[in-house]
């Protein structure tokens, strides 16, 4: 290989490394401002809100619900709007809440939609019947 070809060969590789290297730090940044926009105080109030509205004794000893997380591996945003954030509830996967956060005017969130796993259900009508 000529001297010239091995320089353009060495160019290109370092201009495709440049540009995967801040694609990738891109996307770090873009999911640390995810993170930090579910895990917001204000975020908080949206879920801990919609779960003392699923269980009044939410973060008791007599409720069904006694914690929950943000799944940062799950967030993403919403095409429509929207950061779409998964809670898993009492540490356990199978339990969970899925929720998109819709920031207002003021600051402040709020979620158009709420999904929840069957098992979450399940463990609602043991503890407070059957919803009809």
């Amino acid at each position: 290989m000529s001297k010239k070809v091995k320089i353009i060969l060495a160019v290109i590789a370092t201009v495709v490394i440049t540009i995967g290297g801040g694609i990738a730090y891109m996307q770090h940044r873009e999911h640390e401002k995810m993170v930090a926009i579910a895990t917001s105080p204000e975020a908080r109030k949206v879920y801990e809100d919609y779960l003392k509205n699923e269980d009044p004794n939410a973060f008791t000893g007599e409720g069904f619900i006694h914690s929950y997380q943000v799944e940062k591996s799950s967030l993403d945003y919403n095409p429509m709007g929207g950061l779409m954030v998964t809670l898993i509830i009492n540490e356990d996967k199978k339990m969970d809440v899925g929720l998109n956060l819709i920031e207002n005017e003021d600051g402040t969130y709020y979620s158009a939609y709420y999904t929840s796993s069957p098992k979450f259900w399940k463990t609602q009508e043991k503890y407070y019947g059957k919803e009809e």
